[in-house]
């Protein structure tokens, strides 16, 4: 969970100062910045932060990475498993559709529904 000093703000993770930003995003991807960060337990920033430090490269090349080939057939859709990360999305659309704050009850219990038949799915 997202830790907080006595006044409810984030705590700092580390002792180097931070100066407060901007960006301009759509709310569909300040709502999925979010959800990803919360996935993970931490804040947006800390969360854009992880990215840039993991996918932030000095060269302008990119590495050779292999060539995977797209399952193209309507078979070989409808016959694969689906990913984690396609069943967490659709979790999430779900959960956006229920109108219920991230704190309410019936939030908590269907998030953890979905999380347990995504489990169950994936094993």
């Amino acid at each position: 969970m997202l830790k907080r000093d006595i006044q409810g703000k984030f705590a700092l993770k580390n002792n180097d100062y931070r100066q407060v930003r901007s960006v301009r995003l759509t709310d569909e991807t300040w709502k999925a910045l979010g959800i990803a960060a919360e996935c993970l337990g931490m804040s947006r920033a800390d969360y854009l932060e992880k990215v840039m430090k993991e996918n932030a490269s000095p060269s302008i090349t990119r590495g050779k990475e292999p060539i995977v080939k797209a399952k193209t057939t309507a078979v070989e859709l409808a016959t694969s498993p689906p990913t984690v990360a396609t069943l967490e999305a659709s979790r999430d659309q779900v959960l956006l559709q229920l109108k219920l704050g991230k704190q309410a009850p019936g939030y908590k219990a269907a998030l953890k529904a979905l999380n347990y038949f995504i489990a169950v799915l994936t094993s």
